[in-house]
């Protein structure tokens, strides 16, 4: 039986007062990726269109994505985006994050970034991350992903004179496809030899996912945009040999290249080893990311003085990570301002309500589904139960070496 495709559909546009008899295929765009769920690609999305409308032209839909899509670089093409903004305003054509490879998802400014559509230096439009954006994420010791050998032909060391930030950080011709590996957010630990010594260097995040290529070099012509978000220099550089990284053959791997740690060779301590390398880059970090140490080092202190069984260092890194995303200020005021218009801001183990007791707006957020089984991953407003500081304690204290659920603390307590 064939799908009955909707060729009559009746509805208004949101910038005009009269009807269309077919929506837009930006809003077909919109339903698709609403149904679709999670990270889809351009052919499912064509796919979906198809099945339920006709005639619908497949390039213009592939246009249309590109629109839509916060960062990436080809949109500011089309006359939709040919005027200063930024991604936070409500315009209908930020819908979309590009994940690379023909891939997108809808767009979260918490979980993605506030981009901006900006005039460069040559007079057109052009697109990237804010630099409020940028300074408003924490980032944690698990965020430390990649791991990249680098060097300079003339004296081998390289990026330590570097003012600009963000920079361009470059590959070698041969790895060009993995430049745009690491994602937005993950850290790149940068490791290289400073007079002679083999030392660590650098933290730095990609900022967008444009490839940059440079014909005037001619072995590492391939490069990517990123920000440090800690540095060392020539005097105050990390000797690999003081750090627990001294046992790991980090000469081995491929110059130039971006690895993921977890693939490194004689690692199998990776929760120690970035732990480790965080705390020796603590006193290097930009002014606008001196809030990453500060709420880290804090949520630390917190875990180990309230169960001292407990080493943050030995394997509980991804509890620091999800405290860290579960304490953003946005969502959680999101979350409490969705209980206060339903009535309901009370604490979802025993009922507490601070409004009916002390009469002030006050909760506390806690995921409902526990980080050992999900994953590090960016907090929605579905993924938090609002609780008080006491139940909120008892969640996050282990009994028979487990984690309690909403509902066993509630159970615990009857």
């Amino acid at each position: 039986m064939q799908n009955k495709k909707r060729t009559g559909e009746i509805l208004y546009d949101e910038k005009a007062n009269y009807r269309i008899d077919k929506p837009y295929v930006w809003r077909m765009i919109k339903e698709a990726v609403h149904n679709l769920e999670g990270q889809i690609s351009y052919s499912q999305i064509k796919e979906y269109i198809s099945n339920n409308w006709n005639d619908v032209n497949q390039e213009t839909i592939t246009a249309q994505i590109i629109v839509l899509s916060v960062n990436h670089n080809s949109r500011t093409h089309y006359p939709e985006n040919q005027k200063a903004r930024l991604t936070n305003e409500n315009s209908a054509y930020d819908l979309l994050y590009n994940t690379g490879r023909g891939q997108v998802e809808l767009y979260n400014p918490d979980q993605h970034g506030v981009w901006e559509i900006f005039k460069n230096e040559n007079q057109t439009f052009s697109i990237k991350l804010s630099n409020n954006s940028a300074s408003e994420r924490v980032f944690t010791p698990i965020d430390i992903i990649w791991f990249k050998n680098v060097t300079n032909s003339t004296n081998e060391e390289a990026y330590l004179s570097i003012e600009n930030n963000p920079f361009i950080i470059h590959f070698p011709n041969k790895h060009k496809t993995n430049v745009l590996s690491p994602a937005i957010g993950e850290l790149i630990l940068i490791y290289q030899k400073v007079n002679g010594v083999a030392a660590f260097t650098h933290l730095v995040t990609p900022i967008d996912n444009e490839l940059i290529e440079d014909d005037t070099r001619a072995d590492f012509r391939y490069g990517r945009r990123v920000r440090f978000i800690a540095k060392k220099d020539r005097e105050n550089y990390i000797p690999v040999a003081t750090t627990l990284w001294k046992d790991i053959n980090l000469s081995g791997i491929t110059q130039g290249n971006a690895c993921k740690l977890e693939n490194v060779k004689g690692i199998n301590n990776l929760d120690e080893l970035v732990f480790d390398i965080w705390q020796s880059f603590q006193d290097s970090f930009t002014n606008s990311d001196r809030q990453s140490v500060i709420t880290t080092s804090s949520i630390i202190n917190e875990i180990e003085t309230s169960n001292p069984n407990i080493s943050v260092a030995e394997g509980e890194l991804k509890l620091v990570s999800h405290l860290v995303r579960e304490r953003n200020q946005k969502i959680i005021g999101e979350k409490k301002r969705e209980a206060i218009r339903n009535g309901n801001l009370r604490c979802e183990v025993c009922s507490f309500s601070f409004i009916d007791t002390f009469n002030v707006e006050f909760i506390e957020c806690h995921h409902i589904t526990p980080i050992s089984t999900t994953g590090v991953r960016e907090t929605t407003l579905s993924d938090l139960a609002l609780v008080c500081a006491n139940c909120h304690r008892m969640l996050h204290s282990k009994f028979d070496v487990q984690y309690l659920s909403i509902d066993n603390l509630r159970i615990k307590i009857e």
